[in-house]
């Protein structure tokens, strides 16, 4: 920046000294008269790209053989225009060789104005519109491509019967000896909801604040795409590129270490009957760090530590239901003998 600010100083400098001397010269030398003011006329015509080009450079890194051999022309010009000022009127010969020198020196710079810098200047606006291009799928790519997301997904507007399990599971999930918790209940009971409701509860947002990540395992897990977003979710990269699950687990201390010593709360909802194993692989001997497991399945491996859902009463359920209905269609009367149907 400061390379391209001082060459733009130098380059208008130079050519207010050359547009001065031909001014100067062309008013008192007049064998050259008629040469030096066509070359007056091109430099005045110069005038306000030179302007430009000073203030340009001084904001941006402008291409330095453009204007330098603009600047050599014009301080050539300068030492012949001076010499023609000395030659007097009877000497021929120095007459036709000055001014022939400045007939070639007006046609490069009229060759520069008309042709150079035309070439010059398409080049710069290709430039200029490949790295805004550039910029453009950078910014699309922002916009289009959203950060992956470990965070706790919202709830839904209304939650019924949940008071007492979030409790139960929160006492348990708190006590020091486990690690691995298995939330477990038939599809449909509000395993992942219950999750939701959990994670807002002070006492547990009050523990693990920032810390609390929340992976969808589904039904085919990918461990590597799974570590993965969690690195990019805490704005960390691993040491080196994961390729396979195997290295996937490997890097994911680095994160848990990097994240804590603060506790950590890793949730991983949905996990099918087949790959109860590999939640196992997310357990690392890190302080304060807990997994907590929801899965349709009461896998036997977790027994020690799985929390059973269980269905909600029919005072409840009932309540959900008439809420669920209203938002459908638009009112909250639902006629009795439709509720027992359902029921």
């Amino acid at each position: 920046m400061a390379a391209g600010a001082a060459l733009g100083a130098v380059f208008g400098e130079v050519f207010a000294v050359f547009h001065d001397s031909v001014k100067e010269v062309g008013s008192k030398a007049l064998m050259f008269k008629p040469i030096l003011k066509s070359l007056e006329s091109q430099l005045d015509s110069l005038a306000p790209l030179v302007k430009d080009i000073r203030q340009l450079s001084e904001q941006l890194d402008l291409p330095k053989v453009e204007t330098e051999t603009l600047i050599e022309h014009m301080k050539k010009g300068e030492k012949l225009v001076r010499k023609c000022s000395k030659i007097r009127w009877w000497n021929y010969y120095f007459k036709v060789l000055y001014s022939t020198k400045l007939q070639e020196l007006d046609k490069e710079i009229v060759k520069f104005c008309q042709v150079d810098l035309q070439v010059y200047g398409t080049r710069n606006a290709l430039m200029a519109l490949l790295s805004m291009n550039r910029m453009l799928q950078k910014v699309d790519s922002v916009v289009e491509t959203p950060r992956a997301s470990c965070a706790v997904p919202g709830l839904r507007d209304l939650t019924v019967g949940l008071e007492m399990p979030i409790m139960e599971l929160k006492t348990l999930l708190l006590k020091e000896e486990v690690q691995l918790l298995l939330l477990t209940a038939p599809g449909g009971c509000g395993k992942t909801t219950l999750v939701q409701k959990l994670c807002q509860d002070d006492q547990i947002k009050g523990i693990y604040k920032e810390n609390i990540l929340f992976v969808n395992f589904s039904k085919t897990p990918n461990v590597k795409v799974i570590v993965q977003k969690l690195f990019d979710y805490k704005h960390c990269q691993p040491k080196f590129q994961i390729q396979s699950d195997e290295e996937a687990i490997e890097q994911l201390p680095q994160l848990l270490n990097h994240i804590g010593p603060n506790p950590i709360l890793l949730i991983l909802d949905d996990v099918w009957l087949g790959s109860e194993s590999l939640p196992e692989k997310f357990k690392f001997n890190i302080p304060k760090y807990k997994i907590l497991v929801t899965s349709r399945t009461a896998f036997p491996r977790f027994n020690k530590f799985t929390y059973h859902l269980k269905p909600l009463n029919d005072v409840d359920a009932m309540t959900l239901f008439r809420h669920s209905a209203s938002l459908q269609d638009g009112s909250s009367y639902i006629p009795e003998e439709d509720v027992k149907k359902v029921f």
